[in-house]
């Protein structure tokens, strides 16, 4: 199971730098991060204990994309495809393929955390860069991250990403 998790915290890391570098990645990088995550999950989970929160993960993903797509259509009155702009498939993947692992409260949590900590990064270093790039790296960026939280979970003990119980008492107190 260690090879597992190294080799999914690589593909993170290559993802990363990927986007970094030229703002997209390999497709092929994502079947890999599902298989390796649903191996992973397997470990807390049985595949039919997962399939629910899988499924409502997915469907968020799905009513995001829904309600962009019609914000900016009737924003431009006419029809906008968001991965055509907006948004890149590789940032819509990794949304995809990290849904597989993840239990509902804590995608929704990565989910939130991430775009803050992504969009207060890009500010800081766009402020700070004569480099002016108008395209985040969203998976790329978000891809580290993820690798950060699991090694808090993997390694550091210090929640579990399958289990909402960590995120329920920390709400609670």
């Amino acid at each position: 199971m260690l090879l597992l998790k190294i080799a999914i915290i690589i593909v993170l890391l290559l993802l990363f730098i990927q986007d970094l570098l030229a703002r997209s990645v390999y497709w092929f990088l994502f079947p890999l991060l599902i298989a390796g995550l649903i191996g992973v999950g397997g470990e807390h989970l049985s595949v039919a204990e997962r399939c629910e929160p899988t499924l409502i993960n997915l469907m968020f993903l799905a009513l995001q994309l829904v309600v962009l797509s019609l914000y900016f259509s009737l924003k431009h009155k006419k029809w906008v495809n968001i991965t055509r702009e907006l948004i890149g498939i590789g940032d819509v993947l990794f949304l995809f393929s990290i849904a597989f692992y993840c239990s509902t409260l804590n995608y929704l949590f990565f989910y939130i955390i991430s775009l803050i900590t992504v969009l207060l990064c890009w500010l800081i270093f766009q402020g700070i860069s004569a480099n002016k790039n108008r395209q985040i790296p969203l998976a790329g960026l978000q891809s580290l991250i993820f690798a950060v939280f699991l090694a808090g979970d993997w390694w550091l003990g210090l929640f579990n990403l399958t289990d909402d119980a960590w995120l329920l008492l920390l709400i609670a107190k």
